[in-house]
């Protein structure tokens, strides 16, 4: 329902790094991502079984953006149920990885960043019955620390076994500009509307009552994104957007959306 194919949503995203060799080891030996293609410079995983794309762009001599430029902020990938966060998380505390998690009404999530920095939310929705709203009909996201024995109470006995084909690229949060001189883009050119609320720093966008297929921050940021193609993390965007097949976009935060059309799911 929430990413069928009459959803506005996020099916992609284009990250440009430094080392291919070091992101596929994470990719592929810690997280079990499907690698879907592969070039010199370039690696493509599927993310499930749903025609979601994360792709890397091995790039020299890069421009490395500032700290408080537009760009990622992190990716979401939807799991399936509980006990994949949790057999997730003894994966990664088996291999190291620092870890943050957060739990809110509308679900469960665990938070790391890849050998170059990219973030990656991974989380799992409660259902929609659960979720708390505001006076004016937007989920709160207020977030408390998750508690982790009870979470490890759901480990399986398989334990993880790379990223579950029913798993989606379920959201993604930018960083971008000052929200009061974005927000209107995003509302009139993507098909959302105002979903949830955190604070008057933040702006939560879906569409078919989800309470978040794009977000977007400026608590760390607040300077527009250039030269994408050649600056190191978050490069394009792809966009489903079921009323048309293919657009371009650059927004006033600077970033590149390319918007598509999913003919199978």
């Amino acid at each position: 329902m929430f990413h069928s194919k009459d959803a506005h949503f996020v099916n992609g995203v284009t990250i440009n790094i430094k080392d291919k060799q070091v992101i596929k080891a994470f990719y592929e030996e810690v997280l079990g991502f499907n690698l879907v293609n592969e070039s010199m410079t370039t690696v493509q995983y599927e993310v499930g079984h749903a025609n979601q794309y994360i792709t890397f762009n091995e790039i020299h001599n890069g421009r490395e953006p500032l700290m408080s430029e537009a760009g990622l902020f992190h990716i979401g990938i939807l799991l399936p149920e509980l006990s994949s966060l949790a057999d997730l998380l003894v994966q990664l505390s088996d291999f190291e990885i620092p870890v943050n998690g957060g739990e809110q009404s509308v679900g469960t999530a665990l938070f790391i960043e890849d050998p170059e920095g990219n973030s990656l939310k991974f989380y799992v929705d409660h259902d929609f019955e659960f979720w708390n709203y505001d006076e004016d009909h937007r989920v709160k996201m207020d977030i408390i620390p998750v508690n982790v024995p009870r979470l490890l109470k759901e480990v399986s006995d398989e334990g993880w076994q790379g990223i579950p084909d029913e798993a989606k690229l379920g959201s993604l949060h930018l960083k971008t500009i000052r929200i009061s001189e974005i927000k209107s883009y995003y509302l009139n050119y993507f098909g959302l509307e105002e979903s949830a609320y955190m604070d008057d720093y933040s702006l939560f966008l879906a569409s078919n009552h989800y309470y978040n297929h794009l977000a977007m921050n400026q608590w760390l940021s607040g300077t527009k994104r250039v030269d994408n193609e050649n600056t190191y993390g978050l490069a394009m965007i792809d966009f489903h957007y079921p009323e048309t097949t293919h657009k371009d976009l650059k927004g006033p935060d600077g970033l590149y959306f390319r918007f598509n059309r999913i003919t199978e799911q």
